[in-house]
């Protein structure tokens, strides 16, 4: 006999491993529940511990959305926090109540899609594309997915008894659990067009009709704010990739080689970020030195198949597909079996079907090459772009020289438009205010200069004649937001002289060649690397902070006085039931298959592992039927299975199962089980619906499980 808390043990392991047979295209390995270094983005934000040694999640849930607005610039779309309703979802959480109050208490998902304020000091936090809330009133639970960005991974968490009469517990989730959906270790969404949230028509309506004010959210909006939510996800299912390229990708022949390999990484992205991401420039003969030509090579050994992209996407549903919806729209639906299939998932939209990779990146040129760089770029703020841009076109004696193009005038009655051409396809289309005859402001409607090309509008300020009044000067006012030259010269200034008699136009660009100190501030970290004083650029996950503070220490941009306070210790959500006790001999093919998952004293997903050998069968008994139905799946080819099998095929342990000893040995004591009930066989219960079967609900013990 083998103890429970042995078979868990086990299962830990194999779930850190992948079987040649699993397919590695689709699945990230969980790895340990608590961070093996660093914390969540989630538990930063919340600080230091209360009087009780636990974190403080601010209650209600509309003073945890005011602590997130906080370090956003209020500015922008949503104010940089998008938050949707989902009332008949994929969660685990729906469960919580009654599929016929699903309306009343809808599932709020809560992403930060925004940067943070631009006046931002240095080392501020960066919560775009990387926390992530689902809250349901019913459970009194928050799920919260955050990124830790000293381990380059997103931690999983969840809050329990998070309710007014209660004091709520933030724990580190059971990450085995998450990623059986989070198959790529990241937030995940649905695709377009979002009909299961409160974008939807048919959603919306049902919603209006409850009369609740739903925490004070926004809630009435179109598609752009699941779409907003969508991309945000989109961008961060791409950092798992970006990290182990950083990570193992630069692991070419030497250290130095490989220290240089992330240093120009760095270098490139940066320029790429500075110039507004329109530019990436990898034919320089240090890029493709200390770059693009050890990481393709490496890639290429170490990856030979590629790298799979994940997909975070999941199929778009329509919850009320299998109701009528004609008549009058009410909040209230179908009740009984009717109100059990419209919140059933059917495999094809279930979060626990493997999906296939989005891409493969391959490593076979420098296209690939610019992939990661493109990734490795969206770690870093726009606050942090704008502080290294004002601060590099503050240095006093940068080079500096002018492209001149000829220019061809229209003038209206308010209005000056300009048509510029220059050497090697150069061109300038702009638009000046006239006020009086005279020339006030304007904007450049679009900037193509040698390999790099600018759409508008780019905002100039108002002109400055020279003291020959023979120029009218502008100063770009977005220059510290991109506006740059295939080299990354700074655009600062155009020089506008009109047409005089036969003499046409011309405009005249003033550039700046001001990138060299941070070219150096890399090269010095780079050499500081090597000489084992940093860490920033070895084999460990890119970490923002520990690359850009000392690149802003070099530079002289302003760094925060003192650390952060430290925060509660890093906890762990019941995974396992403790027992220590022998377990009998048939139910030890389900601690084995199921323990990972149900043992915990859960309700979403049901625990039905919990407790003694008695509390056990008799669990195993009330669950029989839907056990039996999702177990007779993985007798089924992919296309006839109308539910996900049990295990979740993203299991590590799942892709021998169904071969397994274990398989038979469970059909045969469940349908001992419920026969003694009178239940359902393993064939019969096949010819129901998966909704009419007997529902999983084993009694929780609220001093043990989860309290509501």
């Amino acid at each position: 006999m083998l103890a429970l808390l042995g078979w868990l043990a086990t299962l830990s392991v194999m779930a850190g491993e992948t079987p040649a047979s699993t397919p590695l295209e689709a699945v990230e390995a969980p790895g340990d529940p608590l961070p093996s270094a660093g914390r969540s983005l989630f538990d930063i934000l919340l600080g230091p511990p209360g009087p009780m040694g636990e974190a403080v999640v601010p209650f209600p849930f509309a003073a945890l959305l005011g602590r997130i607005r906080a370090e956003l610039d209020a500015n922008q779309a949503s104010g940089g926090l998008t938050v949707v309703l989902i009332p008949l979802g994929r969660s685990l959480q729906r469960p919580a109540v009654a599929d016929i109050q699903a309306f009343h208490q809808p599932r709020v998902v809560a992403a930060v899609t925004g940067e943070p304020p631009a006046a931002a000091a240095a080392g501020h936090l960066y919560l775009k594309d990387r926390l992530y809330i689902g809250y349901h009133e019913g459970a009194a639970a928050l799920e919260v997915i955050s990124y830790n960005e000293t381990a380059g991974r997103f931690e999983f968490q969840v809050v329990h008894n998070y309710r007014a009469d209660n004091r709520p517990t933030l724990r580190y989730a059971n990450r085995a659990l998450c990623l059986a959906c989070h198959q790529n270790a990241a937030p995940i969404f649905s695709r377009p067009s979002w009909d299961e949230t409160s974008a939807s028509p048919a959603v919306a309506a049902r919603l209006a009709a409850t009369g609740q004010p739903y925490y004070g959210i926004a809630w009435r909006h179109g598609v752009d704010l699941p779409d907003a939510i969508d991309a945000a996800t989109a961008r961060s299912n791409q950092f798992t990739l970006a990290q182990r390229l950083w990570r193992e990708g630069c692991a070419v022949t030497t250290r130095a080689k490989a220290i240089a390999c992330r240093a120009e990484a760095l270098r490139v992205a940066l320029r790429y970020r500075l110039g507004g991401g329109r530019t990436m420039t990898l034919d320089t003969p240090t890029a493709r030195r200390d770059l693009v030509e050890p990481l393709l090579t490496h890639w290429r050994a170490r990856w030979p198949s590629g790298l799979p992209l994940p997909d975070p996407q999941l199929p778009n549903r329509q919850p009320f597909s299998a109701i009528d919806l004609s008549g009058t729209v009410t909040a209230a639906l179908p009740s009984g079996l009717a109100a059990r299939s419209i919140a059933d998932i059917g495999a094809a939209f279930d979060p626990l079907t493997l999906r296939p990779p989005l891409a493969i990146w391959r490593g076979q040129d420098s296209a690939d090459v610019a992939r990661f760089v493109h990734a490795l770029s969206l770690f870093f703020s726009q606050t942090d772009i704008g502080l290294l841009g004002r601060q590099l076109a503050a240095a006093p004696d940068a080079p500096r020289h002018s492209v001149t193009l000829i220019c061809r005038e229209r003038v209206g009655t308010a209005r000056l438009d300009l048509d510029c051409d220059g050497a090697e396809g150069s061109r300038l289309l702009a638009r000046l205010n006239l006020q009086g005859g005279l020339i006030a402001a304007g904007s450049i409607d679009r900037l193509s200069l040698p390999g790099a090309d600018h759409s508008g509008p780019i905002t100039l300020s108002h002109g400055t004649p020279r003291a020959d009044a023979a120029e009218i000067g502008f100063t770009l006012a977005e220059h510290a937001d991109g506006v740059r030259s295939a080299r990354g010269e700074g655009i600062r200034r155009l020089w506008l002289t009109r047409a005089r008699g036969d003499t046409p136009a011309t405009a005249r660009l003033e550039l700046v060649a001001d990138l060299a100190p941070l070219d150096a501030a890399i090269d010095a970290l780079a050499q500081t690397t090597l000489a084992g004083d940093s860490d920033a650029f070895d084999a460990q996950a890119l970490r923002r902070d520990a690359l850009l503070t000392p690149l802003f220490a070099r530079l002289g941009v302003p760094l925060p006085a003192g650390q952060r306070p430290p925060l509660p210790p890093a906890r762990l959500a019941d995974v396992a039931s403790g027992r220590d006790m022998a377990m009998a001999a048939d139910l030890l093919p389900f601690v084995r298959q199921c323990g990972l998952c149900h043992s915990a004293a859960s309700r979403f997903p049901p625990g039905f592992l919990h407790g003694d050998d008695s509390r056990v069968r008799a669990n195993l008994a009330d669950c029989a039927e839907r056990i039996l139905y999702r177990l007779q799946m993985n007798h089924l080819t992919a296309a006839a299975q109308l539910k996900t099998p049990m295990p979740p095929p993203a299991a590590a342990h799942a892709p021998g199962f169904a071969q397994s000893a274990d398989l038979p040995a469970m059909l045969s004591t469940l349908e001992t089980l419920t026969r003694a009930r009178g239940g359902l066989g393993g064939d019969a219960v096949l010819e129901r619906p998966y909704p009419s079967l007997a529902p999983c609900a084993p009694p929780i013990d609220p001093d043990q499980g989860e309290r509501r």
